[in-house]
């Protein structure tokens, strides 16, 4: 019988055995499930951030170097919004396109120059809550802070301003 309690205790160690192998390998996979979501939501987040200083910042510098036309870039305020104006002539009729954020996103507006502007028109072209413009002789200083609180500068050298002025 002592053999026979010999090989049941054997088979025991060895079921234990089996058992926290196949438990240490469940609790590192879920360890390497929970580091995996997390590094998916940082890259996710960098991510937004990098659209927002890349893209959304390079969309705004083309909209101003494709007007950068003496007399086209003007920087107003219209319903307690800093709004850049960018003028063009379309066959022969002047039309604005207003850039502007209204506390959640930035926005786009495209209008005949004689209708009066209306932030209620605009289409979204990316989220922010705040967008600043300010202009030092030939310099167009761009400020945008995203959703989460981070600023992105950029600075855009006008050449219509060697011309007369923007």
């Amino acid at each position: 019988m002592s053999a026979r309690h010999g090989l049941a205790q054997r088979g025991e160690v060895r079921g234990a055995f089996i058992f926290a192998l196949l438990a240490t390998f469940a609790l590192l996979s879920l360890v390497v499930v929970v580091v995996g979501a997390r590094s998916y939501r940082m890259i996710n987040a960098t991510a937004e951030q990098a659209f927002i200083s890349r893209t959304g910042m390079s969309y705004l510098i083309g909209k101003v170097r494709g007007t950068d036309e003496a007399g086209q870039i003007d920087i107003r305020q219209e319903a307690d919004l800093s709004v850049l104006t960018l003028g063009q002539t379309i066959d022969g009729e002047a039309y604005h396109t207003y850039i502007y954020c209204d506390g959640t996103a930035v926005l786009e507006y495209f209008a005949r120059a004689d209708l009066p502007f209306s932030p209620d028109y605009g289409e979204k072209i990316f989220d922010a809550t705040s967008l600043s413009f300010s202009l030092e002789r030939s310099l167009l200083h761009i400020e945008i802070v995203d959703a989460g609180g981070k600023t992105h500068t950029s600075a855009v050298y006008l050449q219509a301003e060697q011309e007369g002025g923007a």
